[in-house]
């Protein structure tokens, strides 16, 4: 009994986390906005390598918990760097 409860409730959540989950691919706007960085600083750490993208057609797409985590390394990176120094 208590499985068929689960799967019933699981099927009317579906929709809702459908809709409620965060977008897979952001514009650079939206990326910037999400990291809490300029539109610069984004274009920057593409051009750097830090932070990776895709290119749909001609247009920059971002996987926001992919830059998050890149950025996140590459500020644990930074800082462990200045401690050797």
């Amino acid at each position: 009994m208590a499985e068929g409860i689960a799967a019933a409730v699981l099927a009317a959540l579906r929709p809702v986390l459908a809709e409620s989950s965060p977008p897979l691919l952001v514009d650079g706007d939206e990326m910037a906005r999400l990291a809490g960085v300029s539109r610069a600083t984004i274009d920057r750490a593409v051009r750097d390598g830090i932070i990776p993208s895709v290119l749909v057609g001609r247009a920059r797409r971002f996987r926001p918990d992919v830059v998050i985590e890149a950025l996140t390394v590459a500020g644990a990176d930074s800082k462990g760097t200045a401690d050797h120094a």
